[in-house]
Order: structure tokens, then sequence, then C-alpha cells
């Protein structure tokens, strides 16, 4: 099953996509997924690299958007400008509002990771629009076992207040399930619905650590997530595990 049936899409959901390994991925699966019959705009609220011409049907930037929006299905990206690292710098939310009603589904990404598999936030991450309907929060299951450090971990000193860790340990699954419920984790200042996306499930043993993870996730989340999928963004498969009513 795709990713937009697992996800409960419905048109006119403004989608915005936190975490670290896969978020920008996950945006494009999506919006391929979405790109025959529907209008869909992709866009970031803080940066992300230049798609690729594969990505999109139609690139704007760095100039007003609206006169744009008329060319009939498909991918639109929308970016402020591009810098000299070839990023795109995001659009600022009463933009975006502007632009919602143009298109059957916006796609936002709406956090920064500098390209490593697990993050912290600081004080301004990540940027949700009020108008957010779905928020989905990306984790990697290939970052169990990692060390804690600058090199694995975006915002390190953030990510050991988090989860109460300590530099050079390595990542456990009590880790990742403190980082998913804390107040100032995953889902922060999250929107809408709730969406646990676990990411890199690419054979047996990847497979078994996010079973662990989804029962300590059990323990814990009293109706706090709606919706758990796992599976692997590489290879296209998805599974759902869990809905409002709990773990399937």
């Amino acid at each position: 099953m795709g990713l937009k049936n697992l996800l409960g899409l419905r048109k006119g959901d403004v989608i915005s996509i936190v975490g670290a390994g896969g978020k920008t991925t996950l945006m494009y699966s999506l919006a391929e997924e979405l790109r025959d019959e529907n209008k869909v705009l992709v866009t970031t609220t803080t940066k992300i690299y230049m798609p690729e011409e594969e990505y999109y049907d139609f690139l704007i930037m760095g100039k007003d958007g609206y006169n744009e929006f008329n060319k009939g299905n498909g991918v639109y990206a929308h970016g402020k400008s591009v810098t000299n690292e070839n990023k795109v710098n995001g659009l600022d939310e009463n933009v975006i509002d502007g632009e919602i009603s143009f298109f059957d589904y916006v796609l936002i990404e709406a956090d920064g990771s500098k390209r490593k598999p697990i993050k912290g936030w600081n004080e301004t991450e990540p940027v949700l629009i009020g108008k957010t309907t779905k928020t989905i929060g990306v984790i990697s299951i290939e970052v169990i076992g990692r060390e804690i450090n600058e090199y694995n971990v975006h915002r390190v000193e953030k990510f050991m207040e988090i989860t109460n860790s300590k530099k050079n340990e390595s990542i456990t699954i009590e880790h990742l399930t403190s980082l998913i419920f804390h107040d100032k984790g995953l889902f922060k200042g999250s929107k809408g619905e709730k969406i646990l996306f676990i990411n890199k499930i690419e054979g047996y043993n990847e497979a078994t650590l996010a079973y662990k993870l989804l029962n300590c996730i059990r323990e814990k989340n009293k109706n706090c997530i709606d919706k758990i999928i796992i599976g692997s963004l590489k290879r296209k498969e998805y599974e759902l595990k869990l809905e409002s009513d709990g773990v399937i």
C-alpha cells in the first residue's frame, strides 16, 4: 500500500515533516504518488537542497508564484531563493497560507538536520505553520547503536538534554522513545494529526529493533501519537503499525 493511503490523506491536507533520517525523501516520495492526479506544492519553512528535476514538474524560485500555479496537475516546487550552497530558502508562513487554496496538497519540510541521521531541537525549531493538518515525525531505526557525537547527531547538546544521555554513549531504543515523547522532542509544537514514520527498515535486524521500539511506544503513548508507519523509503515498502485505537 502506498504512503498516501496509509497516511489517510484528504484533499486540502497541509503536511509538515519534521525529524531526521528521511524527511526530504519522504516528501518527494509522497509528492510522486500524488502528482498525476493532483496539484501538489512542495516547499520548506527552513532550507533544503535544490531538488533534482525528476522530483518536480514546475519550479518557482525567487518570485511571486500566483501566476505560475495554473499549469495543471503536477508537483510545484516553490522557494524564496537559492543560496550559494544550492539550498532553497524557505517560504514565510503568510506566503504559504496564501498559496494553500491553489493546491490539492501542500507538503512542507519544516525542520533541518544538516543531513545527519538524528537531531535535537533548539528553541526556534521546528518551523510549523498554523494550518498544518498532519505532522509527520521521521525517525531512522539505523541510528540505534551509533555514538552520540557531533558526527551523528545534529545539535548534540540539545539531543543529550532531551534524552538524558551522555556524549559517546550508544543511542538506544530508550533514547529514541524519549526523543519521540519529550515536549521538546520530535513532536514539539506539532499541529493536527501526529504521525510517526520509522524509516530505514531494510532487513530482519532493523525490523527486530523497530518492533522493540514499537513496544516501548505502546507503553508510553496514551493517545499522543495518532498513527505509526514503519518501512523503507529506499525500497518503497511501508506498513501501518498503529492507529488511534492502538498497536496493530
